[in-house]
């Protein structure tokens, strides 16, 4: 049996039911998961590849795996270490608490005694990892629990960023849906990568652009926005090229929700993954009566929505859909539309470990996602 730490995101939650969901598709057995901080500790019965994993995930920042324990922590540590390459000076870093700096200074310098050079680099953040091509080299390593686990995998944070703000069309009015939010909601799905996947509401085209960097071969993306229709044909076809993507079927046009049927054949689409129109850009100054008055608009558009997914789906078809709660002083005002989109046909899709829906939300802002996960009802 193998365990590893995986490091979640700032919504653990999400980064949690993401690592469920990935794994569920990948056919590997959890026997036993636990919370500890940061930190979602998981025992396999199978070895995984943490670099091939996080190359998939969203929500993750570190994937760490276990040592056998030679003794205490200190102990691991320094035998480890001194396994490792001796024709070049050591560069290691230990993470984990107050006390992981004490213990690094302390190996460092049995490690010395035995004639190693080395250096140990005090880390930060995961860019200082990163900087010193310490995963690389494992010599990174994390204590959690005076358990010792070496880093095999950091988030590709660079890469994120380079699809974020690298690209050539950006629409910062119409609101941002973060790439890793969107990878981690199309992880929500389980695709496959001959699935269909279908963002009607696409925007600058982020969720297109992670499932094309997941590998997804079938991908189609609406919007009544002339403008985002725009923008996201330049950005996909400058991350296919990125890409170099070869069994790529893509497909872009600009098109209400309520009439995609004239495009999309009926039982056609595998996943739906999308955040959709979320109302005017918030302030946060606007009076209770106008976040109701928008609630109700938005309710009846997501229920219209929904009524078109039904005719497009396939029976065992999967929807990672985001619906917006709007803050007002010290509560928030939400849009209930469940029991009406039950009535259409669906049913929740309910996470292994958290209730339904899913919140990602930042203190500052005045709009939160709700990430709901639906199936046509059996």
């Amino acid at each position: 049996m193998s365990t590893y730490a995986f490091q979640l995101g700032r919504q653990r939650d999400l980064s949690q039911e993401e690592i469920a969901a990935v794994f569920i598709q990948k056919h590997v057995h959890i026997s036993h998961s636990r919370l500890v901080g940061e930190y979602l500790l998981v025992s396999v019965d199978t070895p995984i590849d943490g670099a091939e994993l996080m190359h998939q995930l969203g929500g993750t920042r570190l994937i760490g795996e276990k040592l056998d324990p030679k003794g205490n922590a200190e102990e691991t540590v320094f035998s480890y270490l001194s396994t490792l390459p001796s024709d070049q000076k050591l560069h290691f870093s230990v993470s984990g608490g107050t006390h992981a700096s004490k213990l690094a200074i302390a190996v460092k310098k049995k490690l010395k005694k035995i004639g190693r050079s080395v250096r140990y680099v005090e880390t930060k953040n995961t860019a200082t990892i990163l900087h010193n091509n310490l995963v690389a080299k494992g010599s990174h390593l994390t204590i959690i629990d005076n358990v010792v686990y070496v880093t095999r995998a950091i988030q590709p944070i660079e890469e994120m960023s380079e699809r974020d703000y690298g690209r050539p069309s950006i629409d910062d009015k119409s609101g941002m849906l973060p790439p890793k939010l969107a990878r981690i909601m199309i992880n929500l799905a389980m695709p496959k990568k001959e699935d269909t996947l279908l963002d009607p509401f696409c925007g600058s085209g982020t969720l297109l652009g992670e499932a094309m960097s997941l590998g997804m071969e079938h991908i189609i993306g609406s919007d009544i926005s002339e403008r985002a229709i725009d923008d996201t044909t330049k950005n996909l076809n400058w991350l296919k090229e990125k890409l170099a993507c070869s069994n790529l079927t893509l497909k872009i046009f600009k098109k209400d929700v309520r009439q995609t049927t004239e495009n999309i054949e009926k039982n056609s689409i595998d996943i739906i993954a999308t955040e959709p129109y979320m109302g005017v850009p918030r302030s946060g100054r606007e009076q209770k009566v106008f976040l109701q008055k928008q609630t109700e608009e938005l309710k009846q558009l997501y229920i219209d929505a929904f009524r078109v997914f039904k005719k497009i789906m396939k029976p065992d078809g999967r929807i990672i859909f985001v619906i917006p709660r709007f803050r007002y002083k010290e509560e928030w005002i939400t849009i209930d539309c469940q029991k009406h989109i039950e009535e259409l046909g669906f049913e929740l899709l309910q996470y292994e470990e958290s209730d339904m829906p899913l919140v990602y939300a930042r203190d500052e802002q005045f709009v939160a996602r709700e990430i709901w996960r639906w199936k046509l009802a059996e």
